[in-house]
């Protein structure tokens, strides 16, 4: 029975967590700042290689999976600055997301006391969380850079 509350509880929590996210107004969200900029040692999310990142970013599962009419994964057509900056407050948004399911990941630990529970919190944050965080940390700094020259592109096609 602990193990179905266990289950209920992280897909409540998780669709939650979707849910409030989606509200959020994303001019809210600066990624020049902390916690969304860039650590030095991230060297702009090069770091990441070493993770192999790129190799398997896309093979986990995510929302934009089951709501591609919400926020689609990747841009088609004609891709704009304005279309990129989305992506980058997306990131923003998915990031603190995950951090607030860290938190909350406390309440495995409330359904199974002890030892299992600390170890299943742990493999909650671990597996069902720092994936994405990672995977935001890698990307933004790829989404800002992308951003930046479209924008001066777009500033000299409407100046040329």
């Amino acid at each position: 029975m602990k193990i179905l509350i266990t289950v209920i509880y992280m897909i409540v929590i998780g669709q939650v967590g979707f849910f409030f996210g989606l509200s959020l107004p994303r001019d809210c969200f600066n990624e020049g700042r902390f916690p969304y900029k860039s650590f030095g040692w991230e060297k702009d999310g090069q770091f990441y290689n070493k993770l192999k990142v790129k190799n398997w970013k896309s093979k986990v599962p995510d929302m934009s999976m089951i709501t591609k009419r919400i926020m689609p994964k990747k841009i088609k057509g004609n891709i704009t600055s304005e279309d990129v900056d989305r992506l980058v407050k997306e990131s923003c948004v998915a990031e603190m997301i995950h951090y607030i399911l860290c938190v909350f990941a406390i309440g495995i630990y409330n359904i199974w006391r002890g030892k299992l529970g600390i170890l299943l919190a742990v493999l909650y944050i671990l597996l069902g969380n720092v994936p994405y965080v990672i995977i935001q940390r890698y990307n933004r700094p790829n989404f800002i850079s992308l951003r930046d020259r479209l924008k001066i592109r777009e500033e000299r096609h409407a100046n040329g």
